[in-house]
């Protein structure tokens, strides 16, 4: 209440400065007369129309609309936003300052937390301009008040407005070309699955159960659709598993997350191009959501749009491991992780129950640091427990780490 009274004084002290100052020639011109003296008061007379006509004409005539565009975005992309504004009342205006603060979830490369605009308006009803956000950071950006500022001449009265005009954005991981090898060990009783598999098409058929998005059209049971029972797919009882699931631990710092995140969307991708199944669960700041292991264009789009949420966490239980009951049967566990220690280790090794090989890449910040006494022993018990650690300092590594866990 008191920051809007104080408000309104100010606007109404400049505005008597204003019709003081109008006095103030108007009754120069009359005691001294002559050209000069009036003239100084009709020069300044329209200054005053014109601070009286911004004081009244309300700025919520304007509407404000952003526009981001439909196309897929992904870290390091460049976005082209729009704003479109548009008024009722052709009300000559000279100029208006159109400010927008930017999400604090980009980072920005310029440094700048806002793009402003001046655009000289006059009898315009529409108007439209755009500005470009360079190297998009991942995330999910959510834009939303945009002001507007306008003022007269002198600069002695000044207006503003905000509007309400929401836009969200969604920028995708970017992803890399990893080349997954098909290794082919078969799964039998008593040995583990090897880290990638083709599935076999041809095996035996255990059921059918109602078709989903992202089911292969070799597995739709065409016999079973056609007696009007809707569209059905075939569950198959397979001899050996192809499946892979992630597990992404969020406590990190952020440049290292952000790598971490982008293997991870690489590696989901290649192997979802090679018609095999992932699955994937992460622990990030107000996230702790687990997306089961399927196949298809649908399953690998949801796994981007919640890998482009995920957010890393600065502090936590590095320990922390999904439950045992969501682990899928016979999948390999693959870990990224930039903390290692025996706790967790120990974690994620309980996860196996001897049923599942267990991969844990190491991602590090420094490759000149010396391991640190917490590594050894996680090394240790990694190598005690059948368990393969493989350290990444950069991303020439990322094809190389397939080749230990053989």
């Amino acid at each position: 209440m008191m920051n809007k009274f104080r408000s309104l004084l100010r606007k109404w002290s400049k505005l008597t400065l204003l019709l003081f100052l109008l006095g103030t020639t108007f009754s120069y011109a009359m005691f001294q007369g002559g050209f000069v003296s009036w003239f100084l008061f009709y020069s300044f007379l329209p200054f005053v129309i014109y601070a009286l006509l911004i004081l009244l004409y309300p700025l919520a005539d304007f509407h404000i609309e952003r526009v981001a565009g439909d196309r897929t975005l992904h870290a390091g992309d460049s976005l082209e936003m729009r704003i479109r504004i548009q008024r009722k009342y052709p009300v000559p205006i000279l100029y208006v300052c159109v400010d927008e603060q930017l999400p604090r979830t980009l980072d920005v490369s310029s440094g700048s937390k806002k793009q402003s605009a001046l655009v000289f308006i006059g009898f315009r009803r529409e108007l439209e301009f755009s500005y470009t956000l360079e190297d998009l950071a991942r995330g999910e950006h959510e834009f939303s008040d945009i002001v507007l500022r306008t003022g007269d001449l002198l600069g002695i009265l000044e207006k503003e407005w905000t509007a309400k005009t929401k836009e969200t954005v969604l920028v995708l991981p970017q992803t890399v070309s990893l080349a997954v090898q098909k290794l082919k060990s078969e799964y039998e009783q008593g040995q583990r699955t090897n880290l990638y598999k083709i599935r076999q098409e041809t095996a035996m058929v255990s059921g059918i159960r109602d078709y989903e998005p992202g089911d292969r059209m070799v597995t739709i049971d065409w016999k079973s659709s056609a007696r009007g029972m809707g569209l059905k797919s075939k569950n198959f009882e397979e001899n050996h598993s192809s499946d892979s699931f992630l597990m992404l631990n969020g406590i990190s710092e952020y440049h290292i997350f952000e790598e971490m995140v982008t293997f991870a969307a690489s590696l989901a991708e290649a192997v979802l191009e090679k018609g095999m199944r992932v699955g994937i669960w992460a622990r990030g700041e107000r996230q702790n959501q687990l997306i089961e292991v399927k196949e298809g264009k649908v399953h690998r789009q949801r796994i981007m749009y919640y890998l482009a949420r995920l957010k890393a966490m600065e502090t936590g239980e590095a320990s922390y491991a999904p439950p045992k009951r969501s682990i899928p049967e016979h999948a390999a566990l693959i870990v990224i992780t930039s903390r290692l220690n025996m706790s967790m280790v120990q974690a994620y090794t309980r996860l196996t129950d001897g049923k599942h090989p267990l991969t844990i890449l190491f991602f590090r910040k420094n490759p000149l640091q010396g391991v640190e006494k917490s590594e050894q022993d996680a090394y240790l018990y990694a190598a005690n427990h059948g368990v393969t650690i493989s350290v990444i300092h950069d991303r020439s590594q990322w094809d190389v780490w397939k080749e230990r866990m053989r």
